[in-house]
């Protein structure tokens, strides 16, 4: 029952769900038509908002992509994960590797010289396609944001916001909504960086509880793009709503 309770208060905080529970419309009945988990969903629907729906198409087909990076080369020296990696995260660095596959005419030898799965990301090409085409019937607007990270940084917040967690004494994170005790991947570019908040797309536990698809997140951003679901007073101080503390 908490499980569910919790799954519906994303809904609602996404916007997905009115206060008696039922679909909103239009954006409510568009994220219930997506081949896509909500947030997702609702990231690529907002993308509109902020002018960067060109990298939000990516982002969603190379997440719904796994293992694109072959994993025993993956932090190679001339792997496309350490060569177009940015300190923004991982979001951003699959924009830039699926960036440049295209640049480089998505040839199956530059993947194999950059530790790249090239079926994988060649699928990842041809998800975002499919999503291409499914927003734009929707009315969403291609357009780039182009060298503004901070855009499309904004636009995962707006979608992701449940999934922000603040770096601990200790080295690891601790979400604000239920405060979890997480460690960012190995696998990710933000891996050991110490930045003080992220915000992350998948949250797997295994040995220990692990966090994939990373970037860094403005805590402030929190409380303007989700005020239903954060409380915020400064810079050390941000907590989920109802948490208690």
């Amino acid at each position: 029952a908490y499980t569910l309770a919790r799954a519906l208060e994303l809904l609602f905080a996404l916007g997905a769900l009115d206060s008696d529970a039922k679909l909103t419309d239009p954006l409510g009945v568009r994220m219930a038509e997506f081949p896509l988990d909500p947030m997702l969903a609702k990231f690529l629907l907002s993308s509109a908002d902020f002018g960067c729906s060109e990298e939000a198409l990516t982002v969603a087909a190379m997440l719904a992509s796994p293992h694109v990076f072959m994993p025993d080369r993956e932090f190679h020296e001339r792997s496309a994960k350490r060569h177009y990696a940015v300190k923004d995260g991982d979001h951003l660095t699959l924009v830039n590797v699926f960036k440049a596959w295209e640049s480089n005419r998505r040839d199956p030898q530059w993947c194999q010289a950059r530790a790249i799965n090239h079926k994988t990301i060649k699928r990842a090409g041809e998800t975002r396609k499919q999503l291409a085409s499914y927003i734009q019937k929707l009315g969403v607007p291609l357009a780039s944001c182009g060298k503004d990270p901070n855009k499309l940084k904004r636009c995962i917040a707006s979608a992701f916001f449940s999934n922000a967690a603040k770096l601990d004494r200790d080295g690891t994170y601790r979400t604000i909504r239920g405060g979890m005790k997480v460690h960012i991947h190995p696998f990710s570019v933000l891996h050991n960086s110490g930045v003080g908040w992220i915000l992350f797309h998948e949250l797997i536990v295994q040995h220990k509880p692990q966090v994939f698809g990373v970037c860094t997140v403005e805590p402030t951003w929190l409380s303007e793009l989700a005020p239903h679901f954060y409380s915020f007073k400064g810079p050390d101080d941000a907590k989920g709503k109802g948490d208690g503390g």
